[in-house]
């Protein structure tokens, strides 16, 4: 761990999304059940977790899971779903997306700061030395312009916009309209800007809010909130893909308070990207200690529940909390999750680090190479 004052403890543990208490199993394989799909859900109340508070960003987080004995082994019924949204026929596409993604996160301030141009060009580099295909750059506050996207495009990087819809989860029953025409108009700057995918994070309720919702109506209004999205991008003059963001827990519950289901979103999106950090599988001092299973277990449980033509893309930690259960580096921690996510047929991962030190990343990718688990095609 690092001193005592230092702020980077404070700046992950405040900066991303994580997840929290309420893990309800999905059912086990049954042909007598029905997968739930968008307008299906029973009409149940979601009621807040006393027990766990969430303070994003600002403050301190204490979030726990229960553990769910085998729930890596359930899966939830194989039901035909189909996509709930259409893409204009008469609308350009981009190019294919990288068949696997190796991806890392960038900060916005890293690309829009002058001052931190020499850091943002030797990112660039290693990360093309290395392999990485992918970066996810925030949207806000200040969206890249079309050069900057465009030249990373020719140094063969696939740009993902990420988008904060609530940060720290929706706490009213509708989003004001003032928050949805500014999300709005970042999905227009995105395209404006050439990004080929917008990915959308906390696309979600509160973990603990007083506002009495069940989960069907939180349910539909995420839902009817992602539509609305949809179809600002179908505006666009090429069509980004969407992808969203959803808690680390939601592949392994059924239904969930924040308003996140797998089902729903496979039809919704065509990217789902779950947050498999094992630090932060409080009360589950196993997924913690062993990074593998834990990426697996997520990102196989995504799989089985989402559309066939839905990409699944693992979120997996790039900082050093919780290491000591693993008994593992850093370096080997992160290298654990990229092998889970390619040995779980999965479309690939994301390394999740604030402040964009990519060290570790970078030596766990090459060992993964050099032993031909990982490989670079394109």
């Amino acid at each position: 761990m690092r001193k005592p004052f230092s702020l980077f403890p404070i700046l992950v543990l405040t900066a991303f999304p994580v997840c929290a208490e309420f893990t309800i199993p999905y059912p086990e394989n049954s042909n007598k059940k029905e997968t739930p799909v968008l307008g299906t859900t029973p009409d149940i109340k979601a009621k807040p977790q006393s027990s766990s508070k969430e303070k994003e960003k600002k403050g301190e987080i204490r979030l726990s899971s229960r553990n769910t004995p085998m729930e890596s082994e359930k899966e939830a019924p194989k039901e035909k779903l189909k996509k709930f949204f259409t893409r204009p026929a008469n609308k350009g596409t981009y190019a294919d997306r990288p068949k696997f993604y190796r991806g890392l996160y960038v900060n916005n301030s890293l690309v829009s700061d002058k001052s931190r141009k020499n850091e943002w060009e030797s990112l660039l580099k290693d990360a093309s030395d290395y392999g990485v295909n992918v970066l996810v750059i925030d949207l806000q506050p200040k969206t890249p312009s079309p050069e900057e996207i465009s030249r990373i495009k020719e140094l063969g990087f696939y740009p993902v916009g990420r988008l904060v819809n609530f940060d720290g989860g929706l706490k009213t029953k509708y989003p004001s309209p003032e928050r949805l025409n500014s999300i709005l108009g970042y999905v227009r700057r995105a395209c404006l800007s050439g990004f080929p995918e917008v990915q959308l994070d906390y696309i979600r309720y509160a973990d603990v809010t007083d506002i009495d919702l069940s989960l069907k109506e939180k349910y539909n209004n995420i839902n009817e909130i992602v539509n609305r999205i949809r179809g600002e991008a179908n505006q666009c003059e090429k069509l980004p893909y969407l992808g969203a963001d959803i808690f680390g827990r939601i592949p392994f519950n059924k239904d969930d308070q924040i308003g996140q289901k797998v089902e729903n979103f496979a039809q919704l999106v065509d990217v789902i990207y779950p947050m498999l950090y094992p630090s932060h599988f409080y009360g589950q001092p196993g997924r913690i200690a062993n990074p593998y299973q834990t990426v697996y277990d997520g990102l196989k449980n995504t799989r089985k529940r989402s559309l066939s033509t839905t990409k699944v893309v693992g979120w997996i930690q790039g900082f050093g909390m919780s290491l000591g259960p693993s008994g593992k580096s850093l370096k080997d921690y992160i290298k654990a999750q990229i092998e889970a996510s390619v040995d779980s047929d999965s479309d690939g991962f994301v390394v999740w680090n604030i402040v964009g030190k990519y060290g570790d990343t970078f030596r766990a990718i090459e060992e993964s190479i050099q032993s031909g688990k990982l490989k670079i095609e394109d």
